[in-house]
């Protein structure tokens, strides 16, 4: 089993919070680290007992609209490196019952904006019933994980978690629906980086043949997000919960922390490479939108998975 990527406990409040400028030293050595863990992730967790599921992917993603942006002046694109290593031990509690425990590893890198890069790593826990037998027999699984999180931008920095609730049921050998609810919780250095959410995510996958898998999905957010705009915006003020200047981007911007809604339509496509190994290509389009406040982020993927 993979875990699922999510998140839960909620970090300490607002201890040891501060703004201004990220130290110069501290960022190089986040930024280096960032760009290692791209590197090496894959080689991570090779050496395990075989008992213990690995899963390693990675993928380039463009993204339209990094600043999340609602005036085309601001809107800036950008790609996004990630390189991601899980690992899985399951432990079974009887018939119907069993408990996964493991961790996670995470790198990301943007080449044109390093204040973004970033890398995770926490432990995962989680438990899993099975409603009868055989493999059409629908499960249900909760997962707690929690993560320390090292940017480039130590304002970013921090504790992050949460918790999900998936139901999945496969329908013949060919086709699998899932519905899954997640909470999020991040709880940075400086309080405009802050973010609560929770996520509803209804994904069908199918077979097509012994190679190709096709996937869909729907997922609706309501949380917080991150806007980059150039002052003056009063529209934008009245909404957000924070507001500081901002210059990631390489430009003069102040981000503003707002409560929003994001609607996501998702497609993936799979090529099997062999039993362990796929190529993966996505398209994403999601539609954020508070009060005045709507952007749109067009997202087009390509990655390799890998199992072990």
């Amino acid at each position: 089993m993979k875990f699922y990527r999510a998140s839960v406990f909620v970090a300490p409040a607002s201890a040891g919070r501060f703004s201004g400028p990220a130290e110069g030293g501290a960022t190089n050595s986040i930024r280096s680290s960032c760009l290692l863990l791209l590197v090496f992730v894959p080689l991570a967790f090779a050496g395990l007992p075989a008992d213990w599921a690995t899963n390693i992917t990675t993928a380039a993603t463009w993204n339209s609209n990094a600043t999340n942006a609602d005036r085309s002046s601001d809107t800036i694109g950008a790609l996004q490196l990630r390189a991601d290593a899980s690992v899985t031990h399951r432990i079974a509690l009887g018939t119907d019952d069993a408990l996964f425990t493991g961790g996670d590893l995470t790198a990301e890198a943007w080449p044109r904006f390093d204040g973004l890069n970033r890398a995770t790593l926490g432990p995962r826990l989680a438990w899993q019933h099975k409603f009868g037998l055989g493999a059409l027999a629908p499960t249900i699984t909760t997962e707690l994980s929690g993560d320390a999180v090292f940017a480039h931008e130590t304002d970013r920095s921090g504790l992050s978690g949460g918790v999900t609730v998936a139901l999945r049921k496969r329908f013949d050998f060919a086709t699998r629906l899932s519905l899954t609810h997640e909470w999020t919780r991040h709880d940075a250095r400086t309080l405009v980086f802050d973010r609560t959410s929770r996520e509803t995510a209804l994904e069908l996958a199918r077979d097509l043949d012994e190679r190709w898998q096709l996937s869909l999905a729907l997922r609706y957010r309501q949380g917080d997000v991150l806007s980059y705009a150039t002052p003056p915006r009063a529209d934008l003020v009245a909404l957000a919960k924070v507001r500081v200047p901002n210059t990631t981007f390489d430009r003069s911007f102040v981000v503003y922390s707002l409560d929003a809604r994001t609607l996501t339509g998702s497609a993936s496509l799979s090529y099997a490479l062999d039993n362990a190994t796929s190529l993966n290509v996505a398209y994403d389009y999601r539609d954020t939108a508070r009060g005045p406040l709507r952007y749109v982020n067009h997202l087009v993927s390509a990655g390799l998975a890998r199992q072990f």
